[in-house]
């Protein structure tokens, strides 16, 4: 999984191609640790959706215009360009699950 930097993330946001999800996190926090490992698992079962991640820590202009409210967040935007949040990693099943649905949209 690919980290963003600060300086380019509208620019990848915008021409990236679709579906497209975005991990965004801290350094630090325990829950995160644990989904980026579900999340490195559930791209290895969907490769097709392309996968990045973002430190919330140095990219507070992310969390204003997606309105990010805790971490972990999954940032997905689908092929017509919209994009939803996950809050909730309960598991893989359900992570595949949901990238196989953005995938088949």
């Amino acid at each position: 999984m690919r980290e963003w930097k600060p300086t380019n993330w509208k620019k990848e946001w915008t021409f990236t191609s679709a579906p497209f999800a975005l991990f965004i996190h801290t350094p630090l926090c325990g829950t995160c640790q644990a989904a980026r490992r579900m999340l490195s698992v559930a791209t290895e079962i969907v490769p097709e959706i392309s996968m990045m991640s973002a430190n919330i820590n140095i990219m507070p202009d992310l969390a204003q215009q997606f309105q990010i409210e805790s971490v972990p967040c999954l940032l997905i935007k689908s092929k017509d360009g919209t994009s939803s949040k996950q809050y909730r990693f309960p598991s893989v099943t359900e992570l595949v699950e949901r990238l196989r649905i953005e995938r088949d949209r």
